[in-house]
């Protein structure tokens, strides 16, 4: 019996902890925790749900519908209007006229004056010739286009954001491990030296070393967490889900960006300049940014000569089709036409024409040079760019190479300490190195993928590395 009570008591207690870690899972995706995420995902998220991504999308939309509007300007206004009007009684009599004739007579002529009286007519406008009107289409596709541009370089710009952020957090997280096992070292030796002080085995200067560098070990994981959680955090704000430190990041890059990367450790100096080697014409139209400023510019123009149009003429035609004004709503037998083209030309507007124009042609000339500079800085920063991935790429070998040799140099004086042979001071010395030249390595490496992504990011190109 209490055989089979204990046996109850285990599966009741085994079934309760499957219920809190399942309460516990759909709690955590309820609040957007995101447990695990891959560089594929972290993009995928990035493009569907952050929202400056959205913001433009629905700017495009609203493009669209400013083109069907310019166009809709330009199409007949048709309207039907109904007027009731009522006058006092002394209003009335003294404009009815015919009170003032015989009675034979006033019989015979209509009544034209009412008391109380309707006029019905449907009008319809028609712009024959507006130069506002014509050139707002040409200025309506062009912010149409600007807005398409636009969101292609917000979208390639998130695209890099996120794999630089998702690298970042994965090169935080390699160092934040290197850092915890030189921590745990650091406490073992910490350890080890208070034992042997205690035994009367070391001197209490030799002790002390020991727990400076457990101290300094200790300072040094904490900085390397803080960058950890703020490379988490912005990663976090750009895919638009909440992460944390258990949230478990696959190291595993785009295929596309490994295999670029080994390509690029391959190439020749001259090859690696060759990749920036893009006339003006070219760098504007791959660069979706600079793309973006240039119709920016072009809209610019537009509407410097939109400003023209306040000097030409504009040619309505109007047609009005109503009812006899009468003291009935009905609609009667008599319905008057009225066609009109009415022509209208600007002489004098006490030069408000004249200074819109003078102000649209130097806001056009502020945005060539402000689109002139930004060509500049973004060739300013593609060369620094291929300068950095050369630097960082001859770095590369020479950092692998002192990394072997402090992990070598590092296993022969722990075993000289072992024996006596060497210092506690050469023993930490040669630790650090190695610690050093590991997040060195690591550092650069990531660097340099980093910089790739930028090459590929402001030529264009971003989007191969992802499809």
């Amino acid at each position: 019996m209490v055989k089979v009570f204990g046996q109850l008591k285990n599966k009741i207690f085994f079934f309760l902890i499957i219920v809190l870690i399942a309460q516990s899972y759909i709690s955590a995706q309820e609040k957007g925790l995101v447990k695990y995420l891959t560089m594929e995902e972290a993009i995928s998220r990035a493009l569907e749900d952050n929202n400056l991504v959205k913001s433009n999308k629905y700017a495009i939309k609203k493009a669209n519908w400013d083109v069907k509007r310019a166009w809709a300007e330009l199409f007949p206004v048709l309207s039907f209007n109904t007027k009731y009007n009522w006058i006092d009684k002394q209003t009335f009599a003294e404009r009815d006229f015919r009170q003032y004739l015989p009675p034979e007579l006033s019989s015979q002529i209509p009544q034209t004056v009412f008391q109380e009286s309707y006029y019905s007519t449907f009008d319809l406008n028609l712009p024959l010739f507006n130069g506002v009107l014509l050139n707002g289409l040409s200025i309506a596709y062009e912010q149409e286009s600007l807005s398409e541009k636009q969101t292609k370089s917000v979208e390639h710009k998130t695209v890099f954001s996120v794999i630089t952020s998702y690298l970042n957090t994965l090169k935080n997280k390699e160092i934040d491990r290197i850092q915890n096992e030189y921590l745990n070292l650091s406490r073992l030796n910490y350890e080890k030296a208070q034992r042997l002080y205690e035994a009367n085995r070391y001197s209490q200067n030799e002790a002390l070393r020991w727990k400076i560098d457990y101290q300094q070990q200790k300072s040094t994981v904490a900085n390397s967490k803080s960058e950890l959680r703020s490379s988490l955090l912005s990663l976090s704000r750009l895919v638009n889900a909440e992460l944390d430190s258990n949230t478990v990041i696959d190291p595993k890059i785009l295929n596309n960006l490994d295999l670029e990367k080994n390509k690029i450790l391959n190439f020749s100096e001259k090859a690696i300049l060759g990749l920036v080697n893009l006339n003006d014409d070219e760098l504007i139209k791959a660069n979706a940014s600079l793309s973006a400023l240039k119709s920016g510019e072009e809209i610019s123009r537009l509407m410097h000569k939109n400003s023209y149009s306040s000097f030409m003429p504009n040619i309505n035609l109007s047609y009005s089709y109503g009812w006899r004004e009468n003291k009935t709503i009905d609609f009667d037998d008599y319905s008057p036409k009225n066609l009109m083209i009415n022509f209208t030309m600007p002489i004098f507007s006490g030069f408000q024409n004249y200074t819109a124009l003078k102000s649209t042609f130097y806001e056009y000339k502020k945005n060539q040079e402000d689109f002139k500079d930004q060509l500049l800085n973004t060739k300013l920063i593609l060369n620094n760019v291929v300068n950095n991935i050369l630097n960082i790429k001859t770095q590369l070998d020479l950092l692998k190479s002192n990394l072997d040799f402090s992990k070598n140099n590092y296993s022969i004086v722990e075993r000289q300490r072992e024996r006596g042979l060497v210092s506690n001071i050469d023993y930490i010395d040669a630790k650090l190195n190695m610690q050093n030249a590991n997040i060195n390595y690591v550092a650069n490496t990531y660097s340099f993928i980093i910089s790739i992504v930028e090459l590929y990011y402001l030529t264009g190109k971003i989007e191969t590395l992802i499809y």
